[in-house]
């Protein structure tokens, strides 16, 4: 018999959050048949020096698009606590977090996480914790090699990433970022870009 997590974490910067990341959020309810999903941003990406999207505000755009994710009988979550760090917090403390707070002892974890950060797992804070608390699900991503030894989740490359929609959004191509962007979203995010577009 299969066996499946029970508790999914799926965390990043969502800076800003896009089509890809629900599809990702369906994806993963729909294929790993999770109880829970926690969808946590980050107050600041402890291997980045920045955020370009005010912490609150994605926490805010969040809970907005939790509205439009498929459930399945999955309970989504979106989990402030990284925000109220005030600070880059490492995984295993979210982790810890969720393990003391929310899960019984039968649970089981796995946490979604881009074919682009494998390369660097083995650096992230306490790793041989992780590696013995949660199951790593990989999320393809063009260009990158998933190593066997992950298990990979069923859904088909992304064909956009923040870094791009950022880019979009600064040089004032909101016609080709909308396309990416939510529609319950796309006001808000256009007008929070342009503000920080004026502001330079």
């Amino acid at each position: 018999m299969r066996h499946y997590p029970t508790i999914g974490i799926f965390g990043g910067s969502f800076d800003p959050p896009h089509c890809g990341h629900l599809s990702i959020i369906n994806a993963a309810i729909q294929t790993l048949k999770l109880q829970k999903l926690f969808i946590v941003p980050s107050f600041l990406n402890p291997f980045k020096e920045s955020f370009y999207f005010e912490p609150k505000m994605r926490l805010e755009w969040l809970k907005i698009l939790q509205q439009e994710i498929c459930l399945q009988d999955c309970e989504v979550l979106v989990l402030d606590y990284e925000v109220a760090q005030q600070a880059p917090t490492p995984t295993y403390k979210t982790l810890e977090f969720i393990q003391k707070t929310y899960a019984t002892a039968q649970d089981s974890f796995c946490l979604l996480l881009g074919a682009d950060n494998v390369a660097s797992l083995h650096k992230w804070a306490n790793f041989s914790w992780l590696q013995k608390n949660v199951e790593f699900v990989i999320i393809p991503r063009k260009g990158c090699v998933i190593p066997r030894n992950f298990k990979q989740l069923t859904i088909k490359e992304i064909p956009i990433s923040s870094t791009q929609l950022r880019k979009m959004l600064e040089s004032g191509d909101y016609f080709a970022a909308s396309k990416w962007i939510p529609q319950s979203l796309l006001e808000s995010v256009i007008k929070e870009a342009n503000c920080k577009t004026n502001k330079h």
